[in-house]
């Protein structure tokens, strides 16, 4: 009798416990769910094309007055209730009318643009271009103590603090059968895409209503081969290992005030030209009121590491395809009636980069996800997963960019894990329906 009463108490001690552990699983799934889907909502909102040459990535990162406000409409965003699966994950839907993105981005245009490159009337190509009058992403999370990296303050304070006690997993059990090596090595991958698209981000910022760092960077061979060292010295800020993928996030960063240091550096070194001053570079500082650039980059073990997972995966597990390890390139070309002068060549720049673009969007949709299944399918067959796909062209790297007398040649790519990130999230979406 003592034996039994001592099990029942005990049990009684226990359940509450598991209970409530059971309950936190469910409230970090949840917020790492509702996460993604900012995420997503917002990677789709900056894809979105404005005209030939400009996406609203490039339209957003020119000034930190039209970022924050974009993150504050983004915070806005109207969730849907959240699914729970077998396993823990989570799904959240978010939403929002293509109207009101106009809309919005309308305002910012008007009360908060510099340039010469956007007219109003631009704005009004992004309802042309999605099929549906709503953007429609899905969210998906598993139970992780911290949100991604990278995601706007105002976006954190919407998703609070995570629930106290909550655990912190390093490596997840999908990564126990990969080496120590195979782990170092996805997260230099990792740190070497962040690097690539911290440089890209860099680029789009605005020197003066006519120029941006790119413009500036690409006027001159030598300030073009050393602008690298916009990157020098960035510093790791996360590094997250997802726990239904081999994937990993590191996310680096860069202090801003050395960006502006190397800018004018490479200035007073070897700028030529009269269009910009000292003074120029100097007041870019004046309007940039975030203390650091940052930039998410992903990377994967070696093949060696991924068979040996995949072999004792379970039946239904997703496989990832071959190329979602490698960067996917194209080439582009561009030229300008005035080629012999500064402001030619950057317009054969710009139309080297758009048909770079191009041409990506050509290798992306001859990809294969299945022995049966291309991303031209999903492309064709779900328009969020082509807004979305479009979002990771626009933030493609240029790998290089040649110019002479005649032609400019501009070389872009992206990471295999951007792109398969998209994919194989709709396919559990679609697994669990």
């Amino acid at each position: 009798m003592i034996r039994i009463c001592a099990i029942t108490l005990t049990l009684a001690l226990v359940a509450p416990t598991i209970a409530q552990q059971a309950e936190q699983q469910k409230l970090l799934a949840k917020r790492a769910a509702e996460a993604d889907a900012y995420r997503k909502i917002a990677e789709t909102i900056k894809g979105l094309q404005i005209n030939s040459e400009t996406y609203v990535r490039d339209f957003v990162t020119e000034s930190d007055v039209i970022e924050s406000r974009l993150d504050e409409f983004i915070k806005g965003v109207r969730l849907g209730r959240p699914r729970y699966f077998e396993g823990g994950t989570c799904e959240v839907e978010a939403e929002v009318t293509v109207a009101k993105v106009v809309e919005q981005l309308k305002q910012l245009h008007a009360r908060n643009y510099e340039g010469n490159r956007i007219v109003g009337t631009d704005f009004n190509s992004i309802e042309r271009q999605i099929q549906k009058n709503i953007i429609k992403v899905v969210g998906l999370g598993a139970p992780r103590a911290e949100i991604p990296a990278g995601l706007p303050e105002v976006i954190e304070d919407a998703l609070g603090p995570a629930p106290s006690g909550a655990p912190s997993r390093r490596y997840p059990a999908i990564w126990s059968s990969v080496s120590p090596q195979g782990k170092l090595m996805a997260a230099q991958a990792a740190r070497r895409d962040a690097q690539r698209k911290l440089l890209e981000r860099i680029m789009g910022v605005r020197i003066t209503s006519e120029t941006l760092v790119r413009d500036f960077v690409t006027e001159n061979d030598s300030i073009r081969t050393e602008a690298s060292g916009l990157v020098v010295g960035a510093y790791e800020v996360d590094t997250y290992y997802h726990d239904d993928e081999l994937i990993v996030e590191v996310t680096m960063a860069v202090p801003t005030d050395q960006v502006i240091r190397t800018i004018k550096e490479l200035h007073t070194r070897h700028y030529r030209g009269s269009q910009l001053t000292a003074t120029d570079i100097e007041r870019v500082s004046e309007k940039i009121r975030r203390k650091s650039f940052e930039a998410t980059g992903m990377g994967v073990p070696r093949a060696k590491d991924r068979r040996a997972v995949a072999a004792t995966a379970p039946a239904d597990t997703i496989p990832s395809p071959d190329w979602m390890a490698q960067r996917v390139t194209a080439t582009g070309h561009g030229t300008d009636p005035a080629m012999n002068t500064p402001q030619g060549k950057l317009k054969a720049m710009r139309a080297a980069t758009a048909d770079a673009r191009r041409n990506l969007v050509e290798q992306i949709n001859g990809l294969r996800v299945s022995s049966e299944t291309f991303v031209r399918d999903f492309v064709t067959e779900r328009d969020e997963i082509r807004t979305q796909i479009q979002s990771v062209i626009a933030g493609s790297i240029i790998e290089s960019q040649e110019v002479d007398d005649e032609m400019a040649t501009v070389t872009a790519s992206i990471g295999g894990p951007d792109l398969w990130q998209i994919l194989n999230a709709q396919l559990r979406v679609e697994s669990n329906r």
